[in-house]
């Protein structure tokens, strides 16, 4: 899953004073009051919105007592508004309300981790159901943050600068990450100027963590040489226990939910999930200006973590041949269970067009990859490169078209439609078994193997999925 930025942003170099400050005291068991000061009065607020059916009006049923202050310190009556809004009939300096971290009573329609729930004696968080943030158009200016908490506690969070506070970039980059408070100590790990803090849940520390520091130890430096760089960036990276397996990827930080009690067999979905969210710190230069490239960010991201999986060793040539059927499998199921919805249409109800959005982007990557590979070898990963080191710039649908189309001569369009109208495995099997790939099966059923006389258990993929000789 990848959650959207919620607020537009601006440019930092706009700021003549920072936008405010966040004081943060734990009060109780599951109980925090957060007072908010900012540089200049507002008179909107506003907190994320994921609705259930339990609850309506989503993470914003945890706030209660939520007080508002005019620049003379006269109180406001402030009132919800609805759909995670407050409005104030003047200018609001501050604000003060109370928060319960009971999201974990809830289940969320992208999973708890792209909410709140306590964990090893402490919370997690992401900013967009904690922290309130004033009106859409405040500038984007950095945010200081500060935690009265027991003694022993410590923040973790891509934005933190010290064990209880923390300067966020802008107010975007407070809600649009996780963070955690409590007795935990994170591990780091480095790769150029890219800086990558885990914290684990005590529950699968003592097995998950040894198995995810070296996953992660292959693959950062393997990314960065596959893109020529890494990202400038501190992130930040939560692992639980949960009653599922899934994960959730921020601007700044990703979460991973490993089903409880542990499964070790389960370890290969680890990395996969791993290097699907890791992946978007460089998938993610492409920013979003609307909802119509989900197949992109989604398809291709996962589509390269498979890639890349097999190249590190994690996947032997069965392995990969099963999960490339499964994006076949997708494929199929997606636009059957979709119902005509066209790709671009499918990114505005994602959880609905998961299997659209993932596999059948994933094939686009597959197809596009295996046809200009043949022309020229390492085509699509030059493409893939040359995309990263643009840097991040918005783009939507056909900016983001018309620049694979140049590196494909056409080809990435005209993939796009095909997919987009939904092939058979026949008609797949047509494109890639040139390639080296045969591909043969139904709806829910899809087999895989790699054309030609190879009799090895492993290497017998074609060049285009092998190590990069670069």
């Amino acid at each position: 899953m990848f959650i959207l930025t919620l607020m537009a942003s601006t440019a930092l170099s706009n700021c003549q004073a920072d936008l405010g400050n966040y004081e943060v005291t734990y009060l109780s068991e599951r109980q925090f009051k957060i007072e908010a000061q900012y540089s200049e009065p507002y008179t909107e607020f506003h907190l994320g919105h994921s609705p259930t059916n339990d609850r309506p009006e989503a993470q914003s049923e945890s706030v209660h007592n939520i007080i508002a202050y005019d620049v003379s310190g006269g109180k406001i009556d402030i009132a919800y508004a609805g759909n995670g809004s407050w409005a104030a009939p003047k200018g609001a300096i501050r604000i003060s309300y109370e928060l319960s971290a009971d999201h974990d009573e809830v289940l969320w329609p992208h999973g708890a981790d792209e909410v709140a729930h306590p964990f090893g004696g402490g919370y997690y968080f992401t900013g967009t159901a904690f922290f309130i943030g004033p009106d859409w158009n405040a500038n984007s200016c950095p945010v200081n943050i500060s935690f009265n908490t027991p003694e022993g506690w410590a923040l973790t969070a891509p934005w933190a600068d010290g064990p209880l506070t923390g300067t966020a970039k802008s107010i975007e980059d407070l809600q649009d990450n996780g963070f955690a408070i409590g007795p935990f100590t994170d591990s780091t790990q480095r790769v150029g100027n890219l800086t990558l803090n885990s914290l684990f849940d005590p529950t699968i520390e003592p097995v998950v963590r040894p198995y995810v520091d070296k996953v992660m130890d292959d693959l950062l430096p393997a990314f960065a040489e596959y893109f020529g760089g890494a990202p400038s960036a501190d992130y930040t990276t939560f692992h639980f226990a949960y009653g599922s397996s899934d994960g959730s990827a921020f601007a700044r930080s990703f979460t991973m939910q490993y089903e409880w009690p542990l499964n070790t067999a389960e370890r290969l979905i680890w990395a996969h999930g791993l290097a699907h969210e890791t992946m978007h710190l460089w998938t993610g230069v492409v920013e979003r200006a609307d909802l119509e490239n989900e197949w992109f960010l989604e398809g291709f991201t996962d589509y390269l973590a498979i890639k890349h999986l097999y190249r590190e060793g994690y996947y032997d040539d069965y392995q990969l041949r099963n999960l490339l059927a499964s994006i076949v499998t997708r494929h199929q199921l997606g636009y059957r269970l979709s119902q005509g919805t066209s790709l671009r249409e499918a990114g505005s109800n994602k959880g609905q067009n998961w299997f659209l959005i993932y596999g059948s982007g994933a094939l686009i990557a597959l197809m596009l990859d295996a046809e200009m590979s043949a022309i020229e070898p390492h085509a699509f990963d030059d493409m893939m490169a040359t995309l990263y080191q643009n840097g991040k710039q918005e783009y939507d649908f056909e900016r983001l078209m018309s620049f694979m189309d140049q590196h494909s001569n056409g080809r990435a369009q005209e993939i796009f439609d095909a997919v987009d109208g939904g092939l058979s495995p026949n008609e797949i099997n047509a494109v890639l078994n040139p390639r080296g790939i045969s591909v043969a099966g139904r709806m829910d059923l899809s087999y895989l193997s790699f054309t030609g006389k190879c009799r090895k258990k492993n290497n017998c993929a074609p060049e285009f999925l092998k190590k990069s000789k670069k």
